[in-house]
């Protein structure tokens, strides 16, 4: 008998450690990236177990399946340590072997919501909820989990009598998530929960290191669209002030840090970016060599909206409205503010030849010389009148002798003159 307890007792000794892997705060792609990353490890290392420490109020859904799919394929003994299983997370702790709730912890409310900018979530489109209701199933099989109360989770209009009305997902408190078998036991400390487990007293803690905080801070919904509406915002001041000055400097690095997230996180390599610049490039062959908005600029636009959705897909229309409104908000800002600024009266120029533009009118035919750069608007000089011109056809700079070829209304449009 003495032999036993000796054996009991220096068991846990000959085992690995156990793991721990934090599912903290937002879930997205890039804890995801993490999370394979740890488990990849821990296998090769010969862990005991893994035990993922779970607090979070869930986040996207695509990176909650890929994190979910990761541990039903490891071999190892996972334990999902509860204080916290929101939507998302609730996925990711049914996945687990064993899961042990923490006092006050909870799990569930799996609904899948869309989330815009100044409104309140709304449910999502029922084919959604009907995907996700069966990820849940799918989950909740494998482990032998009770599958109507996994469903009841995600759908609303599953009514489960004396947990949640008709309308509600499903949420459980530990009690009810043990006595109802959703959980196998409750749990006073991690301490506590490895031992009923069976998992390795002896522990690692991987925590995120600086290449995966800093995905997860640039990919965040707010900080990914107002990076990409300053990029875009400063590059478009730039293309309209003479030479490349730190507008445009601080455009590419704005942009080159919306992609660096992406890139980051796993979520965007070469293809997004060539998506995203060949947009930008269509959009200023519509401005300057096909004035008016057409073809070109129809699909410039189309290709930067399927880089942001190929980079964030579920998360994109989010990213896009920030952009959208961050975007707007600062062109009332650079139009209303920026010209009054001595730097900015340098930089476009506002000097006595715009002041003195005349609105007299031309003739087509009339030949003159440019006297600001024309991006494709400008300043020209057409014998003793100064007049604001617009480049027909691409980019025209200072001092070129210039032919007026068209006249709408109040808009001149110009050419060079081939010598």
């Amino acid at each position: 008998m003495k032999r036993l307890w000796v054996l009991v007792f220096l068991l846990p000794l000959a085992l690995g450690k156990t793991y721990l892997i934090p599912i903290e705060g937002e879930i997205d792609p890039a804890l995801a990236v993490f999370v394979e990353k740890a488990l990849t490890r821990a296998e090769r290392e010969g862990a005991s177990g893994v035990a993922f420490l779970i607090d979070t109020p869930g986040g996207r859904v695509d990176a909650a399946i890929r994190i979910a799919d990761r541990i039903l394929q490891t071999p190892l003994p996972t334990l999902a340590v509860v204080q916290n299983a929101f939507s998302a997370g609730a996925l990711i702790a049914l996945s687990c072997r064993q899961i042990a709730m923490l006092p006050g912890s909870e799990i569930g409310a799996a609904l899948p919501v869309v989330a815009l900018p100044f409104q309140e979530p709304q449910a999502a489109d029922q084919k959604v909820i009907s995907a996700l209701k069966g990820k849940f199933r799918a989950v909740a099989e494998a482990r032998g989990r009770p599958v109507e109360l996994a469903e009841a989770m995600v759908d609303p209009s599953l009514e489960v009598p004396g947990l949640s009305a008709k309308g509600e997902p499903l949420t459980l408190s530990a009690d009810k998530a043990v006595e109802l078998k959703v959980a196998d036991f409750k749990a006073g400390s991690l301490g506590e929960a490895l031992r009923q487990a069976g998992l390795s007293p002896e522990t690692e803690r991987l925590t995120p290191g600086p290449r995966v905080q800093v995905a997860r801070f640039l990919t965040s919904s707010a900080v990914a669209g107002i990076l990409l509406a300053l990029g875009l915002l400063l590059l478009l001041v730039e293309l309209f002030t003479p030479g490349f000055g730190v507008a445009g400097a601080l455009g590419l690095l704005f942009l080159a840090l919306y992609f660096a997230g992406g890139w980051l996180a796993g979520l965007s390599g070469a293809f997004e970016l060539l998506l995203f610049f060949l947009g930008v490039g269509l959009l200023l062959a519509e401005a300057f060599l096909f004035p008016g908005f057409g073809i070109a600029g129809a699909l410039g636009v189309g290709a930067i909206l399927a880089s942001v959705y190929f980079t964030f897909g579920e998360n994109a229309l989010m990213v896009l409205a920030i952009a959208v409104i961050a975007l707007g908000l600062g062109l009332v800002l650079v139009f209303r503010y920026l010209p009054r600024t001595r730097p900015a009266r340098a930089l476009v120029l506002e000097s006595a030849i715009a002041e003195h533009a005349t609105e007299e009118a031309v003739e087509v035919g009339a030949i003159g010389t440019a006297l600001t750069d024309l991006r494709p608007g400008g300043v020209a000089q057409f014998g003793a009148k100064r007049v604001d011109v617009v480049a027909h056809r691409g980019f025209i700079p200072k001092g070129t002798a210039i032919r007026v070829v068209e006249v709408r209304g109040p808009t001149v449009l110009v050419e060079p003159l081939e010598e």
